[in-house]
């Protein structure tokens, strides 16, 4: 008899007709241009199984070839006695040409994206049932029979590899310091601090990053933390500034202070990482013998600024670094370097472009544990028009929406350059499943937003969606009447479809709702909204779920008058809980607050 592991299947048994894709489990890594091979089984002999690869240039689907099902097969019941039998089928892709992988004719910044290959398998019409890992391992140890287990276990219904290295490229080199130190911790409480300033490449990019560590012997989590912004923009790169004696302070400019923030997680015990992403800069300023400051200008990664594309290969490539290849990595001073000692838990945060990386990262297989967006961009085809909407022309809201070229042009989201808004939205490849499967099912979530949408270059309806896409529970914090929100402008059609040239705003509207929490705090109870919210009361949560429901780990928290900058304060009590929760210590400065020196926080 076949073993559960090799025959997994499939839907309920009202559906005769239905079959399965078994291998490879979906949403796993894979390499572009190795050959690829589906098995998986149906219950007729003879039967023909239809095959179609997404093309990532136009989002079409093309045919790709037809399995048939072996003339014999298998026998089994399922536990109500209802006799079937399965019959093996496979096909034989071969290497898929690059533009299954990524976009390779829209723009060419497109081409440094992740590979994410996505097939179908239909019978009858009919796409079949396909399982991640996570789901084929709670199968394989179920004891169920094939039908019943599949019918319990499938979570999607393509097949999706993930190139993380991107398409056509291997994987990123080995981390180079360049310089660092250690940092006292002001603190009789908290370890010193090792930290560096270094380098990896990927893509034939030199990409700068930062590395924190405690000197205190223990294993510790990791957190990567993936900043706002881009090259040229106040906070679009990582700062920091060190005085006479050592110590950090605020870099000036407006600047949030990177560097405080990562030595201040590191004292609290935990290994932090930071990348600089392609195009950015890692500016340290230095005023101590101890640590010798970059060029003039600061030390720049190779490549140019992408938006939600390249950079989230620089981050993948910087988790697998810190995660996987901790042993070979040590950084501080070049009298006392401390190695990386992590624990198996990976915490990842990031805010406004930084939050857009975290989400496409995760999706694209990032080793977490658990994660948290501030103010991220979820869909840019929504982004688009919001702009729109409120009054800008075409070319200032494509490029608003991250939709630029390299020479400084711009395309729209229609039937031409969907894809090029597709690929850097997070709630494209979650409405297709990527935050669906099993692992995320059990994966603490939190996405903190405001509710002051003009001039937020993220309006609400965008994280709105992700909320929904990950069945997330929305809380409002802020005047009771002002959670009574029910609705929300959206996109009608189906998700990432071209957008014609003349839609000038959002095309529909979808529903939305909030439990209201803390109501009575007075850190948003204002009628102007201020430069700088203060601190806010920290949202318990998890709550506990209704009767009969799942536990309750995803959610929105959105905040009356916090716009994209002015919310570091107001969420820090509930962000900091969350991390205390998941990974049984304390965290660090946030990072988002305005104008604080962070490692003194």
């Amino acid at each position: 008899m076949l073993s559960i592991r090799n025959i997994l299947l499939v839907v309920a048994a009202v559906t005769p007709l239905a079959a399965c894709v078994t291998e490879p489990s979906s949403r796993t890594a894979a390499e572009s241009t190795n050959p690829v091979t589906l098995t998986g089984y149906g219950f007729a002999a003879g039967e023909q199984i239809a095959i179609q690869a997404v093309d990532q240039n136009t989002g079409n689907l093309v045919s790709q070839g037809t399995a048939i099902t072996s003339a014999t097969g298998n026998a089994f019941k399922t536990s109500s006695g209802y006799p079937y039998a399965l019959y093996p089928w496979t096909f034989s892709a071969g290497v898929l040409a690059p533009n299954y992988w990524a976009p390779q004719s829209i723009v060419p910044d497109l081409e440094t994206s992740q590979g994410h290959l996505e097939i179908f398998a239909a019978a009858a019409g009919t796409d079949l049932p396909t399982f991640s890992q996570a789901a084929l391992n709670s199968l394989s140890s179920s004891g169920l029979d094939p039908l019943d287990a599949g019918a319990k276990y499938t979570d999607g219904n393509s097949t999706v590899l993930l190139d993380q290295d991107g398409v056509g490229n291997g994987p990123e080199t080995a981390w180079v310091n360049v310089a660092g130190m250690i940092s006292d911790s002001h603190s009789p409480y908290y370890s010193p601090v090792a930290w560096s300033v270094g380098y990896y490449t990927v893509q034939g990019n030199k990409i700068y990053g930062l590395i924190c560590v405690p000197t205190a012997p223990g294993l510790y989590p990791v957190v990567i933390y993936n900043h706002g912004g881009i090259n040229g923009m106040v906070g679009g790169n990582i700062n920091g500034s060190i005085t006479s004696s050592g110590w950090t302070t605020p870099p000036g400019g407006g600047n949030p202070d990177e560097l405080g923030q990562c030595i201040d997680w590191a004292k609290r015990g935990w290994v932090v990482a930071m990348s600089s992403y392609r195009g950015g800069i890692m500016n340290i300023t230095s005023s101590s013998s101890e640590f010798t400051p970059p060029p003039l200008g600061g030390w720049t990664s190779n490549g140019a600024n992408e938006f939600c594309l390249g950079e989230v290969t620089d981050v993948l490539a910087l988790a697998d670094l810190v995660v996987n290849h901790a042993a070979s990595i040590t950084v501080g001073s070049a009298t006392q370097q401390v190695p990386l000692r992590t624990n198996s838990k990976v915490f990842m945060y990031g805010y406004s472009h930084g939050g857009c990386i975290t989400y496409r990262a995760v999706e694209q297989g990032a080793p977490v544990t658990a994660f948290s967006v501030i103010e991220g961009f979820t869909d840019m085809s929504l982004n688009y028009l919001n702009w729109r909407g409120a009054g800008q022309t075409a070319k200032a809201s494509a490029q608003a929406a991250g939709a630029f070229t390299p020479s400084g042009g711009y395309f729209l989201p229609d039937a031409n350059g969907v894809m090029g808004y597709n690929w850097r939205s997070a709630h494209y490849f979650a409405s297709r499943g990527d935050l669906g499967i099993q692992k995320f099912k059990t994966m603490p979530i939190i996405v903190f937003h405001g509710d002051i949408d003009f001039g937020n270059p993220v309006f609400l309806d965008e994280p709105a969606e992700i909320a929904a896409d990950i069945g997330a529970t929305n809380i409002f914090v802020g005047p009771t009447g002002l959670a009574a929100l029910t609705a929300l402008p959206c996109i009608a059609g189906p998700v990432g479809a071209p957008i014609p040239d003349t839609t000038s705003m959002p095309t529909a509207s979808c529903p939305i709702s909030f439990t209201a929490m803390n109501t009575g705090d007075s850190c948003v109870s204002g009628g102007a909204v201020p430069g700088e919210l203060p601190l806010c009361a920290v949202v318990p949560l998890p709550l506990t779920p209704p009767a009969g429901q799942a536990q309750q780990l995803h959610y929105m928290v959105v905040y009356h008058n916090m716009d994209h900058t002015n919310g570091g304060l107001a969420i820090k009590e509930t962000f900091n809980r969350f991390a205390e929760l998941n990974f049984h210590r304390q965290p660090g400065c946030d990072g988002v607050e305005i104008g604080i020196n962070c490692a003194s926080d």
